[in-house]
């Protein structure tokens, strides 16, 4: 027996299988005494059993009361911050070569809250491929398992408001690319993760694709 979806059961794991040891003990302690003692004065025995139901049933509520306080607090109002490269909130953009050479670089990223509170405090970190990173002395990059690292961090200098996007000018996200080697490195399309942390708890992910045009003038 589950308590939830198939999909929602890793999530609510544990709570499924103590819910399955309530119901086993739950049995136990009912036909125990007949399966036991079937020739003698049950009376004793059952009222031990309803002792055990008891038991095991606060057990229960009290656990499904923990994770229900658990999943409402999860479901409270927070922020849920979406990284895109325009204000309609597409996630792909097209690094243009006419000739071997860059007509139409990345855009700037825009911030879009589509959750139901707002974000003040919070970190982005681009997950940059090493191979296509540029990191300088204005752009500081770190590394971290074969990939360079741009963190984004606003302590709250601005709020970003629900559906009200918002385009940092200090965001070095472009800088960060070295968007001669891309052409280099990958020939139709590379993609750019990031990871968000906030107050909320919890760590909110997404990427960015990045597609390649080369273009030939015709003579």
């Amino acid at each position: 027996m589950c308590l939830f979806k198939k999909e929602e059961f890793k999530q609510a794991g544990k709570l499924n299988v103590l819910f399955g040891g309530g119901v086993f003990t739950l049995l136990l302690a009912i036909f125990l005494p007949l399966l036991t003692k079937p020739s003698e004065e049950l009376l004793p025995y059952f009222a031990l059993s309803q002792l055990a139901v008891s038991s095991v049933g606060f057990i229960i509520i009290l656990v499904a009361l923990c994770f229900t306080i658990v999943q409402l607090r999860k479901s409270m109002a927070k922020p849920l911050i979406k990284v895109a490269f325009n204000e309609k909130g597409e996630q792909q953009a097209t690094l243009i070569y006419k000739d071997g050479k860059l007509e139409a670089g990345l855009p700037h990223p825009w911030l879009i809250n589509k959750g139901n509170a707002v974000a003040r405090y919070f970190q982005i970190d681009f997950i940059i491929p090493e191979n296509i990173g540029k990191p300088s002395a204005y752009v500081p990059l770190s590394k971290a398992n074969g990939n360079y690292i741009l963190s984004y961090t606003n302590n709250g200098i601005y709020t970003l408001f629900v559906n009200r996007p918002y385009s940092d000018p200090n965001m070095l996200f472009s800088s960060a690319i070295d968007t001669k080697k891309c052409v280099a490195v990958y020939k139709d399309s590379f993609e750019i993760k990031y990871r968000i942390y906030g107050d909320w708890a919890e760590t909110q992910e997404g990427k960015l694709k990045v597609n390649i045009k080369k273009q030939q003038e015709v003579s």
